[in-house]
């Protein structure tokens, strides 16, 4: 999983990274198709994207639903889909942040390795 994801942005960009998780999660919920089945179905992705579990993964799976919802269900016009894929590509791509659940089980841990111990060859 550490491969998904080049760091876990702390401060301004590891804020920005949160709202950008809501946002995608609030356009997964907040879509006018579907009944009271289908939004709950979609409500484990938004839970899991607020907590920032698996973000690249449930990023692009609310990608695939907003297609869905386009041409299957009809329930978005052009522009809103291409906005919803743009910012669920974008959060697929950058990746969770600091202020997360994946940046708690897979952040970057820090190693030290003891000193290493001489060894003189005397000729």
């Amino acid at each position: 999983m550490q491969r998904l994801f080049s760091m876990f942005p702390e401060g301004g960009p590891g804020a920005g990274l949160l709202l950008l998780r809501l946002s995608v999660a609030l356009s997964l919920l907040l879509h006018p198709s579907g009944g009271p089945l289908m939004h709950a179905v979609l409500a484990l992705p938004a839970l899991g994207l607020c907590l920032g579990v698996l973000t690249p993964l449930l990023a692009a799976v609310c990608g695939l639903f907003s297609c869905y919802d386009f041409m299957v269900m009809g329930g978005v016009t052009l522009p809103e889909v291409g906005i919803k894929l743009l910012t669920a590509g974008a959060l697929a791509l950058l990746g969770p942040g600091a202020h997360s659940l994946d940046a708690r089980w897979f952040g970057r841990r820090v190693i030290t390795l003891p000193p290493r111990k001489s060894t003189s060859v005397e000729e």
